[in-house]
């Protein structure tokens, strides 16, 4: 025990120390500009996201610069797409979706009745409560309500909305940066390093950046897929929101395990007034489209980009919905993919000095 106590290298436990130190200071004033924060982040997902279209395109002889320009030139396109066309018919649906509120849940509180009924006729003995309150009173009331506080918080919407296009548009613009000065960017990456283990740590950013961008470019991809597919599916059989249902559809396909199952049972509120007919079409589109996704899509698109075993997955979804929400939903797989590679540069190698220090 004494060898052991004396063998400690204090030079590493004070750089360790004063390492963690920096984390400590660096996390607390990233609290005090979190508009900033977002904007590189975002920045940095998106450049890590078309990545590997840029790589593609260099395959094929086209200089990186041209690479560059056309994968964003083919992303302005398609926003330009989405803000024309996409959005006004999605803001359409939701507003005819609000307008129809108040008569879906008058068929909610009669379809519940006839139910209670169904219940009444053929179990007699069993004591149901007495439905004493109005769903669609009291929907109506909230309605009320939030038609009120939107109206006086218009300013505060209108200033957000143009907040989150310039938070788009800085990280738009970083992104093509972060792709055009890659070389830079790594390189003071590196230097942060010890010159002996600059190699070790031009390795560790490029896998980092391999594994981020095959697996954002991937999941958008498989994502948008089965969102474009269960809406066109959708609405072939007639479902009045077929949009907003492919725009939940993709988000909701991006976070493991539940994702597609609370996509469904949104569907499956938002199709009931128009029938059972509507309901079962609905439902078997969503199920087929998130199988074929499972089995076809993900292992050709995406492959194993994270290298994460499923309990690693279930615990990383859980863990990161918990601590960041929505976002931690999402890049909990990846985030764990990081640790994992952190490990296996850093800890596994101090581990085996450790045991060979133990055996000698």
């Amino acid at each position: 025990m004494q060898r052991t106590v004396a063998g400690i290298d204090w030079r590493r436990v004070a750089i360790g120390a004063g390492i963690l130190a920096l984390v400590v200071l660096a996390f607390l004033f990233a609290e005090h500009i979190p508009r900033t924060i977002a904007v590189f982040l975002i920045g940095a997902f998106i450049a890590f996201g078309v990545q590997p279209l840029v790589v593609r395109l260099q395959k094929r002889k086209i200089p990186r610069s041209l690479a560059i320009a056309i994968v964003f030139a083919g992303l302005l396109l398609i926003i330009a797409i989405g803000l024309t066309l996409v959005v006004p018919l999605a803001i359409a649906q939701t507003q005819a979706l609000v307008t129809n509120a108040p008569s879906y849940v008058a068929q909610t509180q009669t379809w519940l009745g006839s139910a209670e009924q169904w219940v009444r006729d053929r179990f007699p003995s069993v004591a149901i409560p007495t439905n004493n309150f109005d769903i669609g009173q009291l929907t109506g009331s909230h309605m009320s309500a939030f038609a009120t506080s939107t109206i006086s918080s218009l300013s505060a919407i209108v200033l957000n909305t143009f907040t989150a296009f310039f938070v788009g548009f800085s990280a738009l613009m970083l992104s093509f940066f972060f792709l055009a000065n890659d070389k830079q960017v790594s390189d003071s990456f590196c230097s942060m390093f010890p010159e002996s283990k600059r190699g070790t740590a031009r390795k560790l950013s490029a896998e980092i950046a391999e594994l981020f961008g095959s697996y954002i470019s991937g999941q958008v991809i498989v994502s948008a897929i089965t969102g474009i597919v269960v809406a066109a599916g959708s609405a072939i059989v007639g479902f009045k929101f077929a949009l907003l249902l492919g725009i939940i559809t993709a988000v909701a396909y991006a976070i493991p395990i539940f994702g597609m199952l609370v996509a469904q049972i949104v569907a499956l509120v938002l199709c009931a007034p128009q029938g059972a007919a509507c309901v079962i079409w609905v439902q078997v589109i969503m199920f087929g489209m998130a199988r074929i996704s499972d089995n076809v899509l993900v292992p050709k698109i995406m492959g194993d980009s994270v290298g994460v075993s499923p309990i690693g997955v279930m615990f990383a979804v859980f863990a990161g919905g918990e601590l960041f929400g929505l976002p931690g939903l999402i890049l909990g797989i990846p985030a764990a993919a990081l640790i994992k590679i952190l490990w296996r540069y850093f800890v596994t190698p101090w581990l085996h000095r450790q045991m060979d220090d133990v055996n000698a």
